[in-house]
């Protein structure tokens, strides 16, 4: 399921449709589908009842993607975001303690206009304390017609990239430790395709959402099959096909 804000699903029919939690129990429960992913979730908009599907529903992969932007309330403030750094760890801190596994994903922008080194340190206490499975940075560029374009207090490029490099350092270090954990672990793989490098190795994602790569064949495309993880790198898992 895709949308700018999954969330707000059902909001513009006043009451005569299914809300987004509705319609993730409504899918659950169609035969032939055996996963259900959404994205994106936006932080303002996620509730109890939305939590408490992905928790119910046994079709709804344990994978959350969770657009941060910033760990600074005054940062967040200023992209209109509409929440604050304490709300974001409180939705993180309630979705794991209810879906106990589940991957979070992130966006992540370094160098909004007006950040200071103050700010930047927010964002990496929230990345250390919601530990991220993945995160997905961008340095911020000029967007024009934009409020924050026409800003006088634009952060240097240098600031942005040293900034950036940090960031990408703290995030590498927590993604490498959770996929370590993973080491020896049989998975469900829904197998997608060959590899772009090597012609025998194939490819495919976990529930929550990892790159799993394999020996295998064209055969298995498609299906899900159970794969023993026997090696961990940062952003894939390499593992051996169970039969």
């Amino acid at each position: 399921l895709l949308g700018q804000n999954v969330n707000s699903y059902g909001k513009d029919l006043g009451g005569r449709g299914a809300s987004f939690p509705e319609l993730l129990y409504k899918l659950n429960e169609i035969k032939g589908i055996e996963r259900i992913r959404f994205t994106t979730s936006h932080p303002k908009d996620i509730s109890d009842d939305l939590i408490k599907a992905i928790k119910e529903c046994e079709k709804v992969c344990e994978h959350l993607h969770l657009p941060l932007q910033s760990g600074s309330t005054k940062v967040l403030r200023e992209m209109n975001r509409k929440y604050t750094k304490e709300q974001y760890l409180e939705i993180v801190h309630k979705v794991k303690e209810t879906v106990p596994g589940i991957a979070l994903t992130t966006d992540i922008i370094v160098g909004f206009p007006g950040e200071t080194e103050e700010d930047f340190e927010d964002t990496l206490d929230v990345v250390r304390k919601a530990e991220f499975d993945n995160a997905f940075t961008f340095i911020y560029s000029e967007r024009v017609g934009t409020p924050a374009a026409k800003r006088k207090d634009q952060v240097p490029d240098e600031i942005k990239k040293t900034r950036f490099e940090r960031l990408l350092e703290v995030q590498t270090d927590i993604s490498k430790k959770i996929n370590d954990k993973l080491l020896g672990a049989e998975l469900e793989v829904l197998i997608e395709g060959p590899s772009k490098k090597k012609s025998d190795i194939y490819t495919g994602r976990t529930r929550t959402n990892k790159i799993v790569n394999f020996v295998g064949d064209k055969s298995l495309i498609g299906q899900l099959k159970t794969v023993k993880i026997v090696k961990a790198q940062t952003w894939y898992l390499e593992g051996k096909l169970l039969l």
